[in-house]
């Protein structure tokens, strides 16, 4: 395997710049994300029961649909997080075979570089887990590619106790949360009624898309080669600019022990992060402490060089950050605010550790629990994205 060109910092922010720029132009912002719609009541569901529900709504929206019916799944995502769950991956497996069963007429492909490159129709779906254990609503929307338009949409609540709400192996082993404007347009082109306009950059993205799937998929399966390959593939494409694209360079280097590798994919994890003002860090620390981080070769043994590379980024950048901590829902409001801070300036300390000169740059700040997407505090990796570390671009001080 040929080994990836290495590019100074400097060329590489560049080239991140002019690649936002580039989709910017071919994307207008995206506006506010909207509230979560309201189900249509249908009595309590299960999964299996929801995804039925919806397909035949489907089918009665593809009514008016004529020529090629291939379609082709991306895979489902959790509305709060961005991850793919047990959950979603439960969904998605029963929306296969609804669509067999009440569109019969439709071929099914699989979401890959061939798929994607046959399908004229892709189903994009969320799960949003409801106010109560065991409570969920699923979205799902149907776009036609060649149109850019939402042709069906469904929702329905569904009731199931016991279903895995954790993260994939990816996403809980991923160093950051990877939500992002690509993560969004897919929620909101799920979530986007028939006869609308799907989100454009979600669209004009499934390509790579559907390869950055096929890399996720052969991560999970431990094929750590063939997934970096992908991966590195993805890194090469100018929408391929991604958070998943750069989390999955790092996660595979780090399963083959590619230390430097690692280091230079989480490098740009860090630039893209600070570039886009969205870097937020799994920095996990022991329960109720400000200055212990969680132990396992898995967590802390790589802080130092997240420390170090994002104290780098930044000082290139010559950007100053507020630095936030959240914690989980455990424990009272105010005991959480005062840990949220102290874990912010402990990271502080230790970016100034690595670059003196940011010190002026950066302040601390904490939420709490406040700003939750997960909410449960069950202190696992399913809410590990609740006791996260934030890098906020903000202004810098007048001199």
């Amino acid at each position: 395997m040929k080994s990836a060109v290495r590019y100074s910092v400097p060329v590489r922010l560049a080239f991140v710049a002019a690649t936002l720029a580039l989709l910017t132009r071919c994307a207008p912002p995206p506006p506010p994300p909207t509230p979560e719609p309201e189900p249509v009541p249908v009595g309590d569901l299960d999964i299996k029961g929801a995804a039925a529900h919806i397909v035949r709504e489907f089918a009665e929206q593809f009514v008016a649909v004529a020529g090629t019916r291939i379609i082709t799944i991306d895979p489902m995502l959790d509305r709060a997080t961005g991850q793919q769950t047990g959950v979603t991956r439960i969904l998605e497996a029963e929306v296969g075979p609804a669509i067999a069963e009440h569109l019969p007429a439709a071929t099914l492909v699989r979401f890959d570089g061939e798929g994607a490159a046959q399908a004229r129709y892709v189903v994009s779906g969320t799960v949003a887990a409801g106010g109560s254990a065991g409570r969920y609503t699923a979205h799902v929307s149907v776009t036609d590619r060649q149109t850019g338009l939402v042709v069906a949409q469904s929702s329905a609540p569904f009731v199931q106790a016991g279903l895995d709400g954790s993260p994939t192996r990816f996403y809980s082993e991923s160093p950051v949360l990877v939500r992002d404007r690509s993560t969004d347009g897919y929620v909101r082109t799920a979530e986007t009624t028939a006869g609308r306009a799907a989100d454009s950059l979600y669209i004009a993205q499934l390509s790579t898309a559907a390869l950055l799937a096929e890399a996720l998929a052969a991560f999970n399966a431990e094929r750590w080669d063939e997934a970096l390959t992908m991966y590195r593939a993805a890194a090469q494409r100018p929408d391929g600019q991604q958070l998943r694209t750069f989390n999955g360079v790092y996660l595979s280097s780090i399963k083959l022990r590619r230390a430097r590798d690692a280091e230079d994919a989480f490098g740009k994890i860090a630039e893209l992060g600070l570039a886009t003002n969205n870097l937020s860090v799994k920095l996990l620390f022991r329960p109720g402490s400000a200055t212990e981080f969680w132990q396992g070769p898995e967590f802390s043994a790589v802080y130092p060089m997240w420390i170090r590379q994002i104290a780098r980024a930044a000082q290139t950048a010559r950007s100053c950050l507020n630095v936030v901590g959240h914690t989980s829902r455990t424990g009272t409001e105010a005991v959480n605010d005062r840990l949220s801070v102290a874990r912010a300036e402990t990271v502080k300390r230790l970016l100034e550790a690595q670059v003196r000169a940011l010190a002026p740059r950066l302040r601390a700040s904490g939420v709490g629990y406040r700003e939750n997407v997960v909410g449960t505090g069950t202190d696992d990796a399913s809410d590990a994205p609740d006791r996260r570390v934030e890098f906020k671009v903000v202004d810098c001080p007048a001199r």
